[in-house]
């Protein structure tokens, strides 16, 4: 099967993998902490929209194996370079194969998205799937955006040292969906690039 580039544009990726990686990092402990206290100190964990590897290269130093999912090429590109132990496949995670493992995790709103077309109907499988692939004790770790996220004001802005990304939030109650819209600035030699997606995201109420 052939997928195509979806979600996550080269400059988009490379600014979530350089500035919004607090949320991998704090998964990933939370992770350990649940394995330890189950006393699972090693085995599987299938990390789903792994992104750039961050959660998959905190797991795999602590001792696991890690199977990285992720759907978009240049994440996953990122995600070799960071992680280069960890075992990393493209696919959709809605439709990828999930073998027996100690954890799951899914972090980063990425059961939420709508540019993998099988979100909307798929999200009751993958769950069903995810539980028939845990060993007992195991963990299942993830995040999903509810209804009413929009922040006010509904425009951010963020930077670092050689890009920046504005963002602008609109949510349709009625359809349950929230559009995010970017503007990315990255730095091109002496001089800026510019590009812009848009992402949505089905809320789940």
């Amino acid at each position: 099967m052939v997928i195509a580039n979806v979600g996550y544009s080269e400059d988009l990726a490379y600014i979530h993998n350089e500035g919004f990686i607090d949320m991998a990092r704090s998964a990933a402990a939370t992770v350990l902490h649940l394995l330890h206290k189950q006393k699972v100190q090693n085995g599987l964990v299938v990390d789903l929209g792994c992104g750039g590897g961050v959660l998959a290269e905190i797991l795999t130093q602590a001792g696991y194996h890690v199977l990285g999912i992720e759907i978009s090429e240049n994440m996953l590109k990122l995600a070799r370079q960071r992680a280069p132990k960890t075992q990393f496949i493209r696919g959709s995670l809605f439709q990828a194969k999930l073998p027996e493992c100690v954890a799951v995790t899914a972090i980063g709103q990425c059961v939420n998205y709508q540019f993998d077309r099988r979100s909307k109907s798929g999200l009751a499988g993958l769950f069903r799937r995810i539980y028939c692939a845990l060993s007992p004790g195991g963990v299942f770790l993830f995040d999903v955006v509810e209804p009413g996220r929009v922040s006010k004001p509904p425009s951010l802005h963020f930077e670092g040292k050689d890009w920046a990304i504005l963002v602008d939030k609109e949510e349709d109650i009625r359809r349950h969906v929230l559009t995010r819209r970017m503007t990315m600035f990255r730095k091109s030699g002496r001089l800026f690039r510019r590009s812009e997606e848009v992402h949505g995201k089905g809320s789940i109420h």
